[in-house]
């Protein structure tokens, strides 16, 4: 049975996901909410419940990501399929008064939005709240990494190997996909989505979580982590800018709340009651 209602746009999709080497389907289901005006807002997909992995452990070549540790999601949620882009953020800034974002000549529409600091995300989710009446926010780290893994305890969502191309350029290496060969973000679908549906997890931009820097603290379950340094906030995922090596699902960074940076956006959950 769906968990969704009063929302538009459903479709489903029926994808295999390989955990632990045993492979089990998934049907993937994506919907939108209506704004206020009836235009869509952002292509969700819905998160299952399950038990997964974050974090992981020190190697020589990637240094200290962890510690890695069993997570558990016991509430379903849904997250935006791609990073919130020019076109989505920039319809709430002309009806918020606010500055639009440096897109460094990039373009804008369906590019990701990119200079946009941890306060703008939270203030763009808080007015998608409003129009739709539904509840919009930053995901979690644990949320971020259970969703980018999508149903797999691997490295990367498809595997412990990195592969060029696969989900992300890395020039140094070169044959990236067309279009994303630049020293820049693109248009998400260049490449394909993980089994849960999502874009992009591992390129084009990195993206802003909840939890607050706290070197000493990692949450095992989807809660953020609220203690620490909360001027400074993680960023999850890889980006056009990051070599093969930085683009692990358990990868994280810590910026100022005010950092506003062109490698950089975000996508949010939509909490499904």
């Amino acid at each position: 049975m769906s968990l969704l209602k009063n929302i538009v746009a459903v479709s489903t999709l029926s994808l295999f996901i390989v955990s632990c080497g045993k492979p089990s389907s998934y049907t993937a289901e994506f919907f939108s909410d209506k704004l206020s005006d009836g235009s869509n807002g952002p292509q969700l997909s819905v998160i299952p419940t399950g038990a997964g992995i974050a974090g992981e452990e020190y190697t020589n070549s990637t240094g200290y990501f962890g510690p890695q540790r069993a997570i558990k999601n016991s509430t379903a949620f849904a997250i935006t399929r791609a990073e919130i882009t020019f076109a989505q953020y920039d319809k709430f800034a002309n009806a918020t008064n606010r500055a639009l974002p440096d897109d460094r000549g990039w373009g804008r529409g369906d590019m990701p939005v990119i200079n946009i600091s941890w306060m703008d995300a939270t203030a763009y989710a808080k007015w998608l709240t409003e129009q739709t009446n539904q509840y919009y926010r930053l995901p979690s780290e644990t949320e971020w990494e259970y969703a980018a893994r999508a149903g797999t305890k691997t490295v990367y969502w498809w595997g412990n190997e990195y592969i060029q191309s696969k989900e992300h350029c890395d020039r140094d290496i070169g044959n990236c996909t067309t279009g994303t060969e630049a020293a820049q973000p693109w248009i998400f679908g260049r490449y394909n989505a993980n089994s849960y549906g999502l874009y992009d997890v591992s390129s084009n931009v990195a993206e802003w979580v909840l939890d607050c820097d706290d070197e000493n603290r990692r949450s095992n379950d989807t809660k953020p982590v609220e203690s620490g340094d909360c001027e400074y906030r993680i960023v999850k995922g890889g980006s056009y800018s990051d070599r093969a090596h930085n683009i692990r699902l358990s990868a994280r960074s810590a910026l100022s709340i005010d950092a506003k940076y062109p490698s950089v956006g975000f996508r949010l959950v939509r909490e499904i009651h």
